[in-house]
């Protein structure tokens, strides 16, 4: 008669044990890290572009601008009667 096993075979079984304490919260703040650096990055590779600024990180264009009028009519003339 042959013995027969009737508890599992546990070679290959791997186990695992929980997360250390705080690793969970470390891996979450992690991803969003990395998110956070993506969308950072994005957002100024569009606004690059949106710019005109080439790779070097200069404007393309030149020239002054002036500062917009007031539409005030008495610049200057700070007196109240």
């Amino acid at each position: 008669m042959a013995s027969a096993s009737t508890a599992p075979e546990r070679k290959n079984k791997v186990t695992q044990f929980p997360p250390r304490r705080g690793g969970v919260k470390a891996h979450i703040f992690k991803s969003i890290a990395k998110t956070v650096a993506s969308a950072a990055s994005k957002a100024r590779e569009a606004m690059a572009k949106n710019k005109g600024e080439g790779s070097d990180g200069k404007s393309s264009s030149s020239g002054t601008s002036t500062p917009p009028q007031s539409g005030y009519g008495s610049e200057g003339n700070g007196h109240m009667s």
